[in-house]
């Protein structure tokens, strides 16, 4: 296994040469030595080096210092970073050489998490400190040699992701590493040494214990990297997504009792597939928002069919099916939002048996390619197997038709066109009374029913799966002309005319 220099990103080349220039160690470390070690292309390259932050500001104009727990530099050459930080040692074996025990008062000694990882090193305690071997391996760019302070070589070469030391003390010090650990397994096509998936197995409880920001970003890092499918089986295999998102694991552990519930589940491994097919066509990095939708699309796949019967409250059903994951996940506000906005575009972007059927203009709008690319990954995953393509949800016989082009929901359109919102200043007028004598007609409201037992569970008419009791109570019966609203060019209406 050997690197040829034509491998190296020339903008690292210069970080390091620049950094030996100024009589500092440096070397390429981590992820990019590995994956070129395997014959994979690197997705970054880190550097690591003896240099202090402050001492990096001095020496790249480009660069900037970020990070509040251990403070690295991002060199910047254009959109391209280059992380470069500099050697640290194990927190645990400092406090061991002053005698603390890390917890700072003395108490919970068999509580190994890391809660400060601050302290500077040399570059052999910095090896020793990352989690796995296969990530311990330092490149010098002079020699052309790869440096192996951890055994890595060997590890590499037979293929496995093995803790650096001890695993039992590993993952308690950092259980997020169990994460990456299967992370590895699954982009790196490795297996866990023995001991290490004992060790994960044992410990895998203790992912609760860290900050819930790092365990969802390391969550999304499984699934962006072209191996979401694999990533999401030894989730399931290892037991840590009922960790996560219990919900989400009994709907792909349990039998589905009914075709529909099959369907549902081969729909869902067949996008985690068509996503990982995605990603390395395109070498892109999908969002967390459009991985998101993924998840949440296979149950919901009908009801944003085209040609299945206008939802009056089709945002309130994605949200209704989407909050147990989006909550057990903790997932940010963010991206939750975009998600449920990539869902309901979707409807507008699949084909329609309806030649005359009108489409929003949303191309301006943040989460529209998302919503391209989601139709996209469907739409490949659907094209190798009919029997998963979506089926419209049509009214019951003898009710009233579907309405062909219906308004364009809240969640879509821009905030300064939904009803009852003034451009410019806040409508102050007092809501006017009615007439004497005549009542106020309000809009009825379906009956709250239980939230769905299962994300993957019985069809959307089920009150079981949806607080809406029936497919019939869900049809448009007016036959109003509807609202096409967005933001225009110079924020108008675009169904709007001249008068």
């Amino acid at each position: 296994m050997q690197i040829r220099p034509d491998q190296i990103d020339p903008d690292a080349a210069k970080v390091v040469q620049r950094l030996h220039q100024s009589k500092h160690e440096a070397y390429l470390v981590g992820g990019c030595v590995r994956d070129l070690l395997l014959g994979r292309k690197p997705k970054d390259f880190d550097v690591a080096t003896s240099a202090k932050p402050n001492e990096l500001r001095r020496l790249f104009r480009n660069c900037r210092i970020i990070g509040r727990r251990f403070r690295l530099a991002h060199i910047f050459f254009g959109r391209k970073i280059i992380e470069t930080s500099t050697f640290r040692a194990n927190p645990r074996a400092v406090e061991d050489d002053q005698g603390g025990n890390g917890n700072g008062d003395g108490s919970a000694k068999n509580d190994l998490l890391i809660r400060h990882d601050n302290e500077f090193g040399n570059a052999v305690e910095d090896a020793r400190r990352r989690d796995f071997t296969i990530n311990g391996l330092f490149y010098d760019i002079d020699t052309g040699q790869v440096i192996d302070h951890v055994n890595g070589l060997v590890d590499l070469e037979a293929r496995l992701v093995r803790t650096i030391g001890d695993p039992d003390i590993r993952f308690r010090e950092d259980p997020v590493r169990i994460l990456r650990a299967v992370k590895f397994a699954a982009r790196c096509d490795l297996a866990i040494e023995p001991e290490t998936y004992r060790r994960m197995m044992e410990h895998k409880g203790e992912v609760a214990k860290c900050a819930q920001s790092r365990v969802s970003e390391e969550f999304f890092r499984l699934l962006r990297a072209g191996a979401a499918r694999r990533s999401f089986e030894l989730l399931l295999g290892t037991g840590l997504l009922e960790v996560m998102s219990p919900d989400l694991a009994r709907a792909l552990e349990q039998e589905p009792a009914d075709e529909p519930g099959r369907v549902r589940i081969a729909r869902f491994w067949a996008y985690l597939a068509a996503i990982d097919r995605w990603t390395i066509s395109h070498e892109a990095t999908p969002s967390d928002a459009l991985l998101l939708a993924t998840l949440l699309l296979p149950p919901l796949r009908d009801a944003l069919h085209p040609d299945s019967v206008a939802f009056p409250n089709l945002g309130q059903l994605v949200l209704q099916s989407a909050q147990s994951i989006v909550e057990q996940l903790k997932v940010s506000r963010r991206d939750s939002e975009l998600a449920r906005q990539i869902l309901l575009t979707a409807r507008y972007l699949f084909p329609s048996s309806n030649p005359h059927r009108k489409r929003p203009r949303l191309e301006t709008r943040e989460f529209y390619e998302d919503a391209v690319r989601l139709v996209e990954v469907v739409a490949e995953a659907e094209s190798s197997d009919s029997a998963l393509a979506g089926r419209p949800l049509l009214a019951p016989e003898g009710s009233a038709p579907a309405v062909a082009d219906e308004a364009l929901p809240l969640d879509l359109q821009a905030p300064d066109e939904r009803p009852g919102r003034r451009r410019g200043r806040r409508d102050r007028r007092p809501a006017q009374p009615s007439p004497p004598g005549q009542a106020v007609e309000r809009p009825a409201t379906a009956p709250s029913r239980e939230a769905p037992a299962s994300v993957f569970g019985p069809d959307l008419g089920s009150p079981a799966f949806t607080p809406i009791p029936s497919l019939a109570d869900l049809i448009r019966t007016a036959s109003l002309r509807p609202e096409f609203l967005g933001a225009g060019p110079f924020g108008s209406r675009w169904g709007a005319r001249a008068e």
